[in-house]
């Protein structure tokens, strides 16, 4: 079975917009958010059999990660400043990860980019899933210890630990934010 884990644009200029100061981290006692996504990716996925693939823009270098020499590199048809106007090619993209049986997508923007990509190989018969973890939300998520693990994703657990965050009293509100922003199959959640 062919399994790749993709992470869309982990460039300086997306990232940078996620992180904080040293002083920050050492203030709120809080651990650097670089090594936990990359020792999240090994774990959830280099050490369960998934090729780990990176998506760049062809001007624009990887920033924050650790690519092991396992990993594969791919590159979009446009350029970073090309990209405030048009999205890169799904087709493309999906076309150079070759023939795959399951497709796990992470990286930038969870509810554009991530979607898009992920949708568009759902359409072409491939077993795919949106590891949201591993989005843009990431940069929050894995403050949220009772919530957050290395090792595994489970989009129902994530599901009701949005919805329930604020409390019992904001559940309904909570639930149809969710539901209206996570709707696709690719996010699987299941609605309770």
């Amino acid at each position: 079975m062919n399994k790749v884990f993709l992470y869309l644009y982990p460039i300086k200029d997306y990232t940078k917009m996620f992180l904080h100061d040293d002083e920050y981290y050492d203030e709120e006692h809080l651990e650097r958010p670089l090594l936990i996504l990359n020792e999240t990716i090994e774990k959830r996925y280099r050490e369960k059999g998934y090729q780990v693939v990176f998506v760049l823009y062809p001007d624009r270098d990887l920033y924050g990660i650790e690519k092991k020499e396992v990993d594969k590199v791919i590159f979009t048809d446009i350029f970073f400043s090309d990209s405030i106007n048009r999205y890169p090619s799904e087709e493309l993209l999906l076309n150079q990860l070759g023939n795959i049986d399951e497709l796990v997508v992470g990286g930038y923007h969870a509810l554009d980019c991530v979607k898009r990509v992920a949708e568009n190989a759902l359409l072409k018969g491939i077993n795919t899933l949106v590891d949201l973890d591993l989005t843009d939300l990431f940069f929050k998520l894995y403050q949220q210890k009772e919530y957050f693990n290395i090792y595994n994703y489970d989009p129902d657990k994530l599901r009701n630990f949005m919805v329930y965050r604020r409390g019992e009293e904001r559940k309904s509100f909570e639930e149809r934010i969710v539901d209206r922003n996570y709707s696709s199959p690719v996010y699987s959640f299941i609605k309770k």
